[in-house]
């Protein structure tokens, strides 16, 4: 585990976000601290040395594994450290790994779950005690998470798995103060989707006909429903689900029918 970043900036609020070296983790990161919030990004990549160092000033990095309570711990620490106290730890980190259910390795069942779920319960009740009163959590779950996506068995589950970890958790630390919700994202345009379609596991065409608004969505429209939901625009909103995704898991019938 290794920390990197500037010193301290005060006035800001300090915000945890996981797997934020990419992807949709960067966009997160990109638009938080675009909106005045101190950002500590962590990733098993060093790439999010890089991230953290193109927010400018009063952000850090840290590489660790995201399933070890102690990382999120000093990340914790760092962001209640780098702002007015902690106020949002947003649990972005996920692994992909499609096949065929039948021959599916369970060391691959296990890792995705690790990694998408345990990972995130782990990240919740270790940050718990530091969030600053009035804090919040947003879990990155997915559009996987409700509709039926094949070859993906291990994927969907977890991200199943986190929407019921919203629900309870908002339930559990509601009465506390602290607000507890998640974002799910459909096709978004990051390294993952185009390792996806070079692998013949998706194709934007497929994805576009199912997608009323017609495009394919970018990260910073998923950094923008995170930071509404860890702003006090979100005060009174806690233990839902949002999906961002151009209307896919609304769909029905096309206008054009």
């Amino acid at each position: 585990m290794t920390a990197q970043g500037p010193a301290a900036v005060r006035g800001a609020r300090g915000v945890v976000v996981t797997g934020a070296a990419r992807g949709l983790g960067r966009g997160i990161v990109e638009v938080l601290a675009e909106a005045g919030y101190a950002v500590v990004a962590v990733d098993l990549l060093p790439d999010v040395a890089e991230t953290a160092a193109s927010l400018g000033e009063g952000h850090e990095a840290l590489v660790g594994d995201v399933t070890d309570p102690d990382v999120i711990r000093s990340a914790a620490e760092r962001a209640a450290a780098l702002g007015d106290g902690l106020l949002a730890a947003v649990f972005n980190a996920g692994v992909a790994s499609p096949g065929d259910s039948v021959s599916y390795p369970l060391t691959e069942w296990d890792r995705v779950l690790d990694v998408n779920l345990r990972g995130v319960f782990v990240g919740a009740r270790t940050v718990r005690p530091l969030l600053a009163p009035g804090g919040s959590m947003v879990m990155l779950s997915s559009i996987a998470a409700s509709q039926g996506f094949a070859a993906r068995a291990a994927y969907c589950s977890s991200k199943a798995g986190v929407e019921g970890l919203v629900r309870s958790l908002s339930m559990e630390w509601g009465p506390e103060g602290i607000r507890v919700n998640a974002v799910a994202p459909g096709t978004i345009e990051t390294e993952m989707q185009r390792r996806m379609i070079e692998a013949g596991r998706l194709s934007s065409e497929s994805a576009l006909q199912r997608i009323p608004m017609g495009r394919i969505g970018h990260p910073h429209d998923i950094g923008n429903a995170v930071e509404f939901l860890v702003s006090p625009r979100a005060a009174y909103v806690s233990g839902v689900v949002l999906p961002v995704d151009g209307g896919w898991a609304g769909g029905g019938l096309p206008a054009t029918v």
